[in-house]
């Protein structure tokens, strides 16, 4: 039996993962874990907004996700952040619309999201 190439399989895979349309918030992705998660997310095809507290460093990765990348400084030992964050974030990017057959989570008791039966 053939086997396939795997660039066959890493297409299927990322096709599978499709995030067009979609914003992802990465904090920390301007280096280490943030950052590759950062270019999974790219490569999947969402919009990336860095949050993190180094602009030099930041830059230098949204520069490398492309221009469908964005930085915005954050500091998420400073609580004020939770209010600028989704303001900042739908002025420099536009989410796509949310998919009828993904339902929005719905809150639980003690208030952690989780999906809604269906």
């Amino acid at each position: 039996m053939a086997r396939k190439s795997p660039g066959s399989c890493r297409r299927f895979l990322m096709t599978m993962f499709d995030l067009t349309g979609r914003v992802a918030v990465v904090t920390g992705g301007n280096g280490g874990i943030g950052l590759g998660m950062a270019r999974g997310l790219a490569a999947s095809g969402a919009s990336v907004v860095v949050a993190a507290r180094n602009a030099e460093k930041a830059e230098a990765a949204v520069a490398e996700l492309g221009a469908q990348s964005t930085f915005i400084a954050l500091d998420v030992a400073d609580e004020s952040w939770k209010s600028g964050l989704a303001g900042s974030t739908s002025s420099s990017t536009t989410p796509g619309p949310r998919s009828a057959s993904r339902p929005r989570p719905t809150p639980r008791p003690n208030g952690m999201p989780c999906s809604t039966p269906t």
